[in-house]
């Protein structure tokens, strides 16, 4: 069998099985690493989610401890005018 050029318009079919079998696998590398993609992102932005409501409450118990603590502060300076 004598290798094709590139100014040959006819290609040996053993050619052209090989390539549709390296296509197929190509095919199923892309997919299987879109899946994991997809899967990492989900994974991501979950944890993302958790951490930004994490920082959400604590920065909402540091305000409720400061706000407490100036009206605290205020009763007593009230106390102290009196």
């Amino acid at each position: 069998m004598e290798t094709p050029t590139l100014f040959e318009q006819q290609r040996p079919i053993e050619n052209e099985i090989i390539n549709l079998g390296r296509l197929k696998v190509q095919t199923r590398i892309r997919e299987m690493n879109a899946e994991r993609m997809s899967r990492q992102n989900l994974r991501e932005t979950t944890a993302r989610r958790h951490a930004a409501i994490a920082r959400l409450r604590r920065r909402q118990h540091e305000a409720d401890e400061v706000d407490s603590e100036y009206w605290i502060r205020r009763r007593n300076n009230i106390r102290l005018v009196q």
